[in-house]
């Protein structure tokens, strides 16, 4: 059963309930715009080699986001429960919940994904502009981005707060069966990001299946076949942004970056803080990180 419930329009955590554990799952989780769907392509071609989506029409039908009801791409929640107790194996299923909203499963594989706050922000405020009107006609952004800044920086507005999400998953981060991905190693070093989603998947890699990885979870391809890919509710081929970071930079005033910096290490503390900010191996996985660069330098060519 979940420690913590979630209820808000979006999200019922006690969904989960209902659904039937397998040894095989993988959950793909983040609080929101950190990669969410980027990963779950990756998850898809390391289990299924392809982008056939096991012949289902989007990644969504093939990894559904479990907590969200009302869901467009069901017709009702005991279709949805009923198609996530049908899909093959290895089913690897999609939330925005933190951790201890979950039922934890020793045997499942969880993929957190994390992104710093600034560019959370701005691609939940992009993705404004995006979101179908009979749908979200309330979430429509009119503001400019700082004003927009200001309202999301503690309530998360229009959704849910960033911290206490993150926190929930850095608590976790030891378990041997959780993955925390930073969104900035995962686009500017994917190959190293992908193996390590093989790792804890225990998928074996060949050069030719590595390629294909990185081919296909490449934005450009997911881009020109945004229709499996494409979150519901949205306008056609407005859900995928430029995927960059720090373009939040010209349009931040340095006193807001300023009180960013001090509030999320009251937030989530220094360590938590600095590698939300900054990226880069988590504490704990520098001494991994060497030992694996001095074994590769090691190794006869």
């Amino acid at each position: 059963m979940n420690i913590v419930e979630v209820k808000n329009k979006y999200c019922d955590s006690t969904i989960w309930n209902s659904v039937s554990p397998r040894k095989t799952d993988v959950v793909i989780a983040s609080c929101y715009k950190s990669g969410t769907t980027l990963t779950q392509q990756i998850v898809n071609l390391l289990l299924n080699g392809d982008s056939d989506l096991r012949g289902y029409k989007s990644i969504h039908e093939l990894s559904p986001w479990v907590e969200y009801n009302p869901d467009p791409t069901f017709a009702s929640l005991e279709v949805k429960l009923n198609h996530i107790e049908n899909l093959p194996e290895s089913r690897f299923l999609k939330t925005h919940l933190p951790f201890d909203a979950l039922p934890y499963n020793p045997e499942t594989k969880y993929i957190y994904l994390v992104r710093d706050g600034r560019d959370v922000a701005l691609s939940l405020y992009n993705a404004g502009g995006g979101y179908d009107p009979s749908l979200y006609e309330e979430e429509k952004v009119e503001e400019t981005f700082p004003e927009f800044w200001d309202n999301w920086l503690e309530t998360g507005r229009h959704l849910w707060p960033l911290w206490e999400n993150i926190l929930s998953w850095w608590r976790v981060k030891h378990l041997p069966n959780v993955l925390l991905v930073h969104y900035a190693n995962l686009i500017s070093d994917k190959p190293k990001e992908v193996e390590r989603m093989a790792e804890l998947l225990g998928v074996k890699m060949d050069a030719a299946k590595k390629d294909l990885v990185l081919q296909e979870s490449s934005l450009e391809y997911m881009t020109e076949n945004w229709e499996k890919f494409q979150s519901p509710g949205f306008l056609p081929k407005r859900f995928f942004g430029k995927g960059k970071n720090g373009r939040w930079k010209d349009l931040l005033p340095s006193e807001k970056i300023e009180k960013y910096e001090v509030f999320i290490v009251d937030k989530l503390g220094i360590e938590c803080a600095k590698w939300v900010k900054d990226g880069g191996y988590l504490p704990g996985l520098i001494q991994q990180a060497l030992d694996d660069a001095i074994e590769e330098a090691m190794t006869p060519e």
